[in-house]
């Protein structure tokens, strides 16, 4: 049987895994595409995921949730905008439902306020507020109360 990976490394599918969880936990879904793409054979994909989810560095449950935890926190993005982000990271759309807190709504008003207030050094015009904030996901609702707390507080510092 021939070989089918590239000349430019003799690694195994586990240490390019172990390499590419090194740098940034990973979904299941996302290190088997990455590994595909990298030319390692099917069986030996399966048998480094099935090893890392066996010690437990592989983990979706935990390294969606962390990587929630930190789009949230850093209150520069909709919940909307986290969610779509995950799923683009091949994480499944209901463990991302999962971490989801019940009311976001403030957080949400919390991280468009802090973007209005990165972007816009003095009050733009409300259409440039609406499709700044809509097109990070953010509902109407939460653009219009930002909006009008920006507008109030322009003279308020940090």
């Amino acid at each position: 049987m021939a070989q089918t990976r590239t000349p430019k490394t003799d690694r195994t599918a586990l240490i390019c895994a172990v390499d590419l969880l090194a740098r940034q936990d990973q979904s299941e879904n996302r290190l088997r595409q990455k590994l595909t793409l990298r030319k390692y054979p099917e069986d030996e994909i399966n048998n480094a995921i099935e090893k890392l989810k066996k010690y437990n560095y592989l983990n979706d449950q935990r390294a969606c949730s962390n990587q929630f935890e930190l789009m949230y926190q850093s209150n520069r993005y909709s919940v909307k905008q986290i969610c779509y982000k995950l799923y683009q990271l091949g994480f499944d759309q209901q463990l991302i439902d999962s971490c989801k807190p019940e009311d976001y709504e403030e957080h949400d008003k919390a991280a468009a306020l802090h973007l209005l207030k990165s972007k816009f050094k003095s009050i733009p015009e409300d259409k440039k507020i609406l499709q700044f904030l809509s097109t990070k996901g953010f509902s109407y609702s939460v653009v219009s109360a930002a909006a009008d707390e920006f507008k109030n507080c322009m003279n308020c510092v940090d």
